[in-house]
């Protein structure tokens, strides 16, 4: 069974009010997102939020079957904490997208899912040009999502914060696939951050390259302060190499943070 999961970010400052709710071609952003997981194959599909009265809202809208909460025993927020909050649940494949990314298209995900089962990989990632990845949007086996909430939970506590990069940082293997393979469309991966950008729908990044890429990073935060700087510089040294820029920068600063002491 696949699970789909939107990521809801609330209130849009810039935007003005909630993006998940915002008519894009004369339909909440939400409603196209939650039929795209189903087309995609999501048997079931939950919104993650931080409020009750906004789940009321999203379920209602878009016929969703409940939200996710991140937990209480978590004292960092973010994207990745959303993942710590699927414990009840039990499925095959988690299917992630952003609720501000309306015109994303379920061939995205479906293909994105067959890299990873092809390389049998734990993660798969959109990869943009310039080495930049589309960290909302992924295919995860629940493997990695079981994993996830000890894994968050001490991440947190080293570093008081997470990155939305976590979860596939901490992936036995991840593959990075470039965008040009999963769309012909940029706009498909429009976020809505402004009133004009709903109009423009102009992406933030350009498609990145027909190729793939795989890594196994394998972060361990649990592991001694020695290999774990060790296993840090080797993991940016693997990114730099492959030029994934994005999170060959996350590496960098876990290693300044966590071993410059």
């Amino acid at each position: 069974m696949k699970v789909g999961l939107i990521l809801a970010g609330g209130e849009g400052r810039r935007f003005g009010g909630d993006k998940l709710i915002a008519l894009t071609d004369g339909r909440p952003a939400i409603a196209r997102i939650s039929d795209v997981l189903q087309a995609a194959g999501a048997e079931l599909v939950y919104v993650a939020t931080r409020e009750e009265q906004r789940c009321k809202i999203y379920t209602d809208i878009a016929n969703l079957d409940g939200c996710i909460y991140d937990p209480d025993w978590l004292a960092c927020g973010g994207p990745a904490a959303a993942l710590t909050g699927l414990e009840s649940l039990q499925a095959r494949v988690l299917l992630v997208t952003p609720g501000d990314m309306p015109w994303i298209t379920p061939d995205v995900l479906i293909r994105l899912e067959a890299f990873m089962e092809q390389t049998k990989a734990e993660a798969a990632l959109p990869m943009h040009s310039g080495g930049f990845l589309e960290t909302l949007v992924a295919t995860i086996r629940w493997s990695l999502v079981e994993r996830l909430p000890k894994i968050l939970v001490q991440l947190c506590n080293l570093r008081g914060e997470l990155r939305a990069s976590d979860p596939y940082r901490a992936s036995t293997r991840l593959t990075l696939v470039g965008s040009g393979l999963l769309t012909w469309n940029p706009i498909v991966f429009s976020h809505i951050n402004t009133r004009e950008r709903l109009q423009t729908r102009e992406p933030k990044n350009n498609l990145g390259p027909k190729d793939i890429l795989i890594t196994e990073p394998h972060l361990d935060p649990f592991a001694p302060r020695d290999q774990l700087c060790l296993r840090l510089a080797r993991e940016r040294n693997e990114y730099h190499k492959l030029g994934i820029i994005h999170l060959e920068r996350q590496a960098w600063k876990d290693f300044l943070m966590l071993c410059k002491q």
